[in-house]
């Protein structure tokens, strides 16, 4: 509203000369403004409109979030004093099988460095049940076989394939414990799968068993189930390879299918608005870089003659007038 009302002032034909020589001032500052802010939201929507104009598959998502369960281990990498070491054992005593792998790297890590791995053994031998000793004991010695293993798997195949390979080499290795154990590597991989499925289904289908397939995988707990997120994804994966306009009625098809009217409006307004400011943005950035160029070829030409500090001055100067010269035109009546 700030910027329309500046505007219209500006245009107002009985402003007397003095008022109007200010009003054009501040339209030309809240021009600078707009293309400051031209990718920043109006966070005046609903959050709603915020989340599913953000055209991004989750999926790929679910790897990066993985992480931060590990958060709560990090002080024990590697850990050097005696003291701490006795509370990664305690850790490891207390620890589910889900928490384990941070724990038990971290201790191979403490151990090796301070060279005592078989008296730290024998510590946590008196503590842990055996089949937790065991597994912490003979960990390095799997991550080995492990390593071995798929250094020598062929995975020049598809991404479903690959996946189930590498589950495969897990199981042999750790046996029934592995999915648990790295569960957060099977998530990720599953996620890819996953993925790699629906991007398929996107190339083969109708859009609307796409849909409905792309529901059952959410019901199934496969694919993140809320509306918002799947039309995220049927955004990504039917949009891949369209063009702009057949891109633009998929994004509308999906609103309606995905909400109500008035979300689905919200929702296409958003995103209409966000391309016309990444096209705004794209223009000024090739306008801007030409015009640098022309000045580069001047420096080395016509006005090699300046100084430095000339030359600076000439250049601000130059860039400052094209700046509101472009700003002029875009906010120029029309």
């Amino acid at each position: 509203m700030l910027i329309y009302h500046a505007h219209s002032l500006c245009l107002t034909r009985n402003c007397v000369a003095e008022v109007y020589v200010k009003k054009s001032l501040l339209c030309f500052i809240v021009a600078v403004l707009v293309i400051a802010f031209l990718v920043v939201f109006d966070y005046a929507d609903s959050e709603f409109v915020e989340h599913v104009t953000n055209i991004q598959s989750p999926i790929k998502e679910q790897h990066e979030a993985s992480h931060h369960n590990q958060d709560r281990f990090e002080q024990f990498e590697p850990i050097y004093d005696g003291e701490r070491v006795g509370e990664l054992v305690k850790y490891l005593a207390d620890a589910d099988i889900k928490e384990l792998k941070p724990l038990i790297e971290s201790f191979w890590q403490t151990c090796s460095l301070r060279s005592e791995c078989d008296e730290l053994l024998m510590e946590l031998q008196n503590q842990l049940s055996f089949s937790k000793y065991r597994l912490i004991a003979e960990y390095p010695a799997k991550q080995r076989e492990f390593n071995q293993l798929t250094e020598s798997e062929d995975f020049n195949t598809s991404t479903v394939e690959k996946v189930e390979r590498i589950k495969n080499i897990y199981m042999q290795v750790w046996g029934d414990i592995a999915a648990e154990l790295f569960h957060e590597a099977f998530s990720f991989y599953d996620a890819r799968a996953t993925l790699a499925e629906l991007t398929a289904m996107g190339n083969k289908l109708e859009q609307r068993e796409f849909l409905a397939q792309l529901k059952a995988l959410g019901q199934q707990g496969k694919v993140p189930s809320s509306k918002n997120e799947q039309y995220s994804i049927a955004i990504e994966l039917l949009g891949a390879n369209m063009n702009p306009s057949e891109f633009s009625n998929l994004k509308s098809q999906l609103a309606q299918h995905y909400f109500s009217p008035v979300k689905a409006n919200a929702v296409l307004a958003r995103q209409s608005q966000v391309v016309e400011q990444q096209k705004t943005v794209k223009s000024y950035q090739h306008a801007l870089n030409e015009k640098k160029a022309a000045l580069r070829t001047l420096r080395a030409t016509e006005l090699s003659h300046l100084s430095e500090q000339q030359w600076q001055s000439h250049y601000a100067a130059e860039v400052k007038a094209f700046r509101k010269m472009f700003f002029g035109e875009l906010n120029a009546p029309r």
